[in-house]
């Protein structure tokens, strides 16, 4: 590779720097490549690169790339899950349980009593982002 491919930089069809995991695609859509907090690779696209760029005739209006993609790995880097990505209640129970830590014999049986129960019920599966307040308080109320 020549000395003046290397010192090259990635840059848009307006000229602009593309950051690392940016790219654009060939309809004009800009897409940007992470890997969430399971070691599986994520896809964002937007439109626009930046806030102030102008939306294409015809598209709905929506974040430019850099917003999301700050978002994405703010949360990333606290340890969320951005979007739920398709965590359980009982996947969600199980890893509040194992941050516990010198926790007695007898708590620790019931905390695994409760696992066994939410493996059997249908709100274990549920997707975490999809559970609202009410359908928690129902199944507490069914118990």
């Amino acid at each position: 590779m020549s000395e003046r491919n290397r010192n090259q930089k990635r840059r848009d069809k307006k000229g602009r720097i593309l950051r690392n995991g940016e790219s654009q695609r060939a309809d004009g859509r800009y897409a940007f490549v992470y890997t969430d907090c399971f070691g599986k690779q994520k896809f964002l696209y937007s439109w626009k690169l930046e806030s102030i760029d102008p939306l294409p005739a015809g598209r709905r209006p929506c974040q430019s790339l850099r917003e999301k993609e700050k978002a994405i790995l703010r949360d990333i880097n606290d340890g969320i899950t951005p979007y739920g990505d398709n965590l359980t209640v009982l996947e969600l129970v199980k890893k509040y349980i194992g941050q516990k830590t010198g926790v007695r014999h007898n708590t620790r049986a019931n905390y695994n009593f409760v696992i066994n129960i939410i493996k059997k019920e249908k709100f274990g599966t549920l997707r975490i982002d999809k559970v609202k307040l009410s359908d928690a308080k129902a199944w507490l109320i069914k118990l």
